[in-house]
């Protein structure tokens, strides 16, 4: 069993069932479909606090290469690659939305700060 920890914005949204997908950089043990998730949270401060359960085990059923980075010839602009593919809108939007972010902008503002650009990394679907 696999666990991924979820920060407190996002609970609400995997506990309900709404966000079926997470973004992760990616691990030296990859996940792979058919993996058993367990999908958490800490109830206060990371590593010194319980975790509480948010869906005990889902199975994985997709995982995909991502990548994200500033456009070069205008870095107030976002891109995004799945598989190798790059995305446009509208389905950048529908993507942010499938993470749990109102939009794409908010998306691309969150990753930026959380962990940088360019960001390579893994979608998980369950």
């Amino acid at each position: 069993m696999i666990v991924l920890m979820f920060k407190p914005r996002f609970a609400p949204l995997v506990q309900s069932g709404a966000k079926r997908q997470t973004i992760r950089p990616l691990r030296k043990r990859p996940v792979k479909v058919g993996d058993v998730l367990s999908l958490r949270e800490w109830t206060g401060l990371p590593y010194r606090s319980p975790q509480r359960i948010l869906r005990a085990e889902e199975t994985c059923k997709e995982v995909h290469a991502v990548m994200m980075s500033t456009n070069p010839k205008d870095l107030s602009q976002f891109l995004l690659s799945i598989d190798l593919m790059e995305i446009h809108n509208p389905y950048r939007e529908f993507f942010a939305r499938d993470d749990g972010f109102p939009c794409w902008a908010a998306m691309c503002d969150w990753f930026a700060q959380t962990h940088g650009f360019p960001f390579n990394g893994v979608l998980i679907k369950w």
